[in-house]
């Protein structure tokens, strides 16, 4: 067994309060009203403002992640990208509350992709507030090698149909502080110079949870029942390009995507009125 294959199965248990100031730095990221009161329910997602995995900065890597082999296990490709994941929604996370978390990797999936080797890594988050489960997010990071020279992944066009759109043009600034919100030191989004010479961006990359967020976003502002939501992440976002996240009823749930400033697909997700099994 590697080092890498002993890690599966392993667990973290911590906890956190869900204070509703950090709610409020969120919305007012959004460009909303900070209204947020100990006891409202925390909106879909921003359990990711919460959570941080605490590491001192002498174990930060040079892309500004945890050193792999830190809080992920020691695979040996260095390129971190969020690639999806899914979240089961069973009774709402409360702001005020103190909230456990256990964290599972349930797998690492080495395989060949047409770039080049890359390794798949599923993490599972659950939960609980006072021994009642809340929720289950399983999340889907994959490795791949470091290349100044590699070409991002080209987008294929977005679905046509949507029956509700928002469109958003984030600048450098509303990713400072979701990046700060989110405590994700990653560095391509928010050195332009580092995302272009060393990962070979044309820019700063819009955050992949970011984007899942505000998909979400628009189906709970649309009124839309969330019991489970998937998400897979197609080709990145970009600053500073406008783009769009989009909805479009489907039986039983609702079809979702983000699409860049030419159409092309970013992220595609569905969200279902009732959490799996």
């Amino acid at each position: 067994m590697t080092e890498w294959e002993a890690w599966i199965g392993r667990q973290d248990t911590s906890d956190d309060v869900l204070d509703p100031q950090q709610a409020n730095r969120m919305a007012v990221t959004l460009d909303r009203d900070p209204t947020f009161r100990a006891g409202d329910p925390l909106p879909p997602a921003w359990q990711w403002l919460y959570f941080h995995d605490i590491v001192p900065a002498s174990q930060l890597g040079d892309e500004g992640h945890p050193q792999l082999g830190v809080t992920m296990p020691p695979v040996p490709l260095p390129r971190r990208m969020w690639a999806g994941g899914r979240l089961d929604f069973f009774k709402p996370l409360r702001l005020g509350d103190r909230v456990e978390r256990i964290s599972t990797i349930r797998s690492i999936s080495p395989k060949e992709g047409k770039s080049g080797p890359l390794y798949f890594v599923t993490v599972e988050h659950e939960f609980s507030t006072e021994g009642q489960r809340n929720l289950i997010e399983q999340q889907t990071i994959v490795y791949r090698e470091m290349s100044s020279t590699a070409e991002p992944a080209r987008a294929s066009a977005a679905p046509a149909g949507a029956e509700f759109t928002t469109k958003w043009s984030l600048d450098n600034t509303a990713l400072f502080r979701y990046s700060a919100l989110t405590f994700n030191g990653h560095r391509i989004h928010y050195d332009a110079d580092y995302s272009r010479a060393v990962e070979g961006y044309p820019n700063i990359v819009i955050h992949g949870p970011l984007i899942a967020t505000l998909l979400l976003d628009l189906a709970h502002r649309e009124g839309r029942p969330i019991g489970r939501f998937t998400y897979r992440a197609r080709s990145p976002l970009f600053l500073p390009s406008p783009f769009t996240v989009n909805g479009a009823d489907i039986p039983g749930g609702t079809r979702l995507w983000a699409a860049n400033d030419s159409g092309g697909l970013a992220m595609e997700a569905e969200a279902f009125a009732e959490p799996g099994d």
